[in-house]
């Protein structure tokens, strides 16, 4: 007897019926389990009306305001701050090894301003203005290192063609994760003797 692929094995949960207690409930629950911007927070419980409306059949927009309410309530008390949420945020993506760009990217994506945004990253990477190495460029040694490319290529290529076209698979690497040329050109090149300058502090 055939299996029946996991997908199809799943039952499809109906959604709950709105109600301002539902959602009041559903945002709790939320912010128990993850950190959230008040724009993404928006975003998750609107998401949640739109599908269980579209289900049931039932006007969405009367309970819009009833998000709103929510996330107002939530901020005036403290339980949502986006200017904590963005450093916080900023500061794990930074040791990920993302680019300025590519955190700029996904904190947009959870509903921050630009000038908050702007802010978290100067915060951020302020934190480390005393130390030898920007905080872009650590971000680029970083990936580096985690992809194994450049200075971190344990089998570079020998063969002077072969090594162009590693070398420009690598930099469009680092052009993908959002770092500029110049950065990725010097996590690229790092030379072994500048690792003690910095870079320890970010292993």
């Amino acid at each position: 007897m055939d299996k029946k692929p996991a997908k199809d094995q799943k039952k499809k949960r109906t959604p709950r019926k709105i109600t301002p207690r539902y959602l009041e409930n559903a945002a709790l629950y939320y912010l128990q389990r993850y950190a959230s911007s008040a724009g993404n927070l928006r975003r998750v419980l609107t998401r949640k009306v739109d599908r269980s409306c579209l289900f049931h059949g039932t006007a969405a927009d009367e309970f819009y305001p009833v998000i709103d309410d929510l996330v107002a309530r939530y901020e005036k008390s403290g339980l949502l701050n986006d200017t904590l949420y963005a450093e916080g945020r900023t500061a794990s993506l930074r040791r990920q090894g993302k680019s300025r760009q590519a955190i700029s990217a996904n904190l947009k994506s959870k509903g921050l301003a630009p000038d908050t945004i702007q802010k978290a990253l100067e915060s951020v990477d302020g934190e480390r203005a005393a130390d030898d190495l920007p905080a872009e460029l650590a971000a680029a040694l970083k990936l580096a290192r985690k992809r194994k490319i450049g200075r971190f290529n344990q089998k570079p290529e020998s063969d002077p063609l072969l090594r162009r076209k590693q070398q420009a698979r690598e930099m469009g690497i680092m052009a993908r994760g959002g770092f500029s040329y110049d950065i990725a050109r010097q996590a690229l090149d790092f030379a072994a003797d500048d690792e003690d300058s910095g870079f320890s502090d970010f292993t």
